[in-house]
């Protein structure tokens, strides 16, 4: 039997979709998850696949689970200071999303997500809610975090960058009030954002507005209501790690 010509793919798994029926195979193992009336149903192979693969697959299918009901997946982190208002950092894998996470929940913010975050409209507001993966900081920064050297030897072997999950509060929901586009540099600098330059970077960090189906249109007016919330651009050094909650505060103000 041939397989059905793949819509798209993510990572090892590759998606064939019919309208708002989609099958997720995993290419390595031939493990199948599928979304079907808004729910994962378990399909050929996905009880005898390894734990991975099964969080591989089940983490699209939450993706796309959640996009057909409106709430759409940002490569981001998140959090929510001590107002209540919740601040997503968006930027390329090794950017610093997960090391100014944890500096600011040494600061007393809340973690909405490590390395994602989900965002709808609710009214006039982009509310930003959590993606449950744990915070993931490199055991490399225990020179600087000295907390970090106890669970050091905890750093995951399969991990090319020696992270160690790392516990801090959680919290569920925030209104967005302002999104960082980071880059690590050598000169700290933090400059404004404009609504275009902050749209292309948010469609990079959710690619999924791209599938073409009946939900792009409103993931895409999605990402473009977060586009239009204060951004900015933060080229970050190791020296903001100590005050990047009074950094991000005020420019707020």
């Amino acid at each position: 039997m041939t397989r059905p010509e793949v819509t798209w793919q993510w990572g090892h798994v590759d998606a064939t979709q019919d309208g708002r029926d989609v099958c997720l195979t995993h290419r390595l193992t031939s493990a199948r998850l599928r979304v079907r009336d808004g729910r994962l149903r378990r399909d050929i192979g996905y009880d005898e696949a390894t734990p991975a693969v099964r969080r591989e697959l089940a983490r699209v299918g939450a993706i796309v689970r959640l996009r057909q009901r409106g709430r759409y997946f940002v490569h981001a982190s998140a959090m929510v200071d001590p107002h209540g208002r919740a601040w997503v950092l968006a930027g390329n894998s090794g950017a610093g999303k997960s090391t100014l996470a944890y500096a600011l929940a040494r600061s007393g913010w809340s973690v909405l997500g490590d390395d994602g975050v989900i965002i709808d409209v609710q009214g006039g507001e982009i509310i930003a809610h959590a993606w449950r993966d744990p915070l993931m900081v490199s055991a490399a920064l225990a020179h600087q975090f000295h907390e970090l050297k106890a669970n050091s030897v905890r750093a995951l072997d399969a991990d090319l960058r020696q992270r160690v999950p790392i516990s801090a509060t959680q919290a569920c929901r925030g209104p967005v009030s302002a999104l960082l586009l980071l880059e690590r540099s050598s000169v700290f600098a933090i400059t404004r954002l404009g609504p275009r330059d902050c749209l292309a970077a948010l469609i990079r960090q959710s690619p999924w507005v791209i599938l073409g189906d009946g939900d792009s249109r409103d993931h895409l007016d999605a990402l473009r209501r977060l586009s239009a919330i204060p951004a900015f651009h933060l080229r970050h050094t190791a020296a903001e790690l100590w005050r990047i909650a009074e950094v991000l505060t005020g420019i707020l103000r």
